[in-house]
């Protein structure tokens, strides 16, 4: 059912002209909203201050690669998620060269509501809120699984 909702109003996401870069730029403007020390993990913004961070060029192709994984991971959902896992586990590996820890995923998950709720409003009901709280849960677990942090 959950999946069902995510992928329903994703399509309201994909509707939006230029996506990507929109949806994308917003995503980050919450994430370093939400925790400002984050800018440091992309050393493509780590020196540019204030409103400059969302137009540069680096940050817009970064945003635009972070929507299209949302994207794919959508059109992923479906009877055969083994295909997903598998994404999904190699995506979380791959950030833990980028410094990425578990913490940050928490973060992202509010970013990535925090933007769905802006781009769809009144078509963010409580239902779709939950689907997606549901769905960006199993997401980022598996992504996590992926990376093999240490057990502390």
């Amino acid at each position: 059912m959950a999946a069902a909702i995510v992928t329903e109003s994703w399509k309201n996401i994909t509707a939006i002209d230029n996506y990507q870069e929109v949806a994308g730029v917003i995503l980050f403007r919450n994430i370093f909203s939400i925790a400002p020390e984050a800018k440091g993990l992309f050393k493509f913004v780590a020196d540019i201050e204030g409103e400059d961070i969302y137009t540069n060029e680096n940050l817009i192709s970064h945003a635009k690669s972070v929507v299209s994984a949302v994207n794919k991971a959508v059109e992923m959902l479906g009877e055969d998620l083994d295909p997903l896992v598998a994404m999904l586990k190699a995506l979380g590996k791959k950030h833990v060269n980028y410094g990425v820890v578990a913490a940050h995923y928490d973060v992202v998950g509010q970013a990535l509501l925090a933007t769905l709720g802006a781009a769809l409003g009144d078509k963010f009901t409580d239902e779709v809120k939950a689907a997606w709280t549901e769905i960006y849960g199993v997401i980022s677990s598996t992504m996590i699984a992926g990376a093999e942090y240490p057990v502390e």
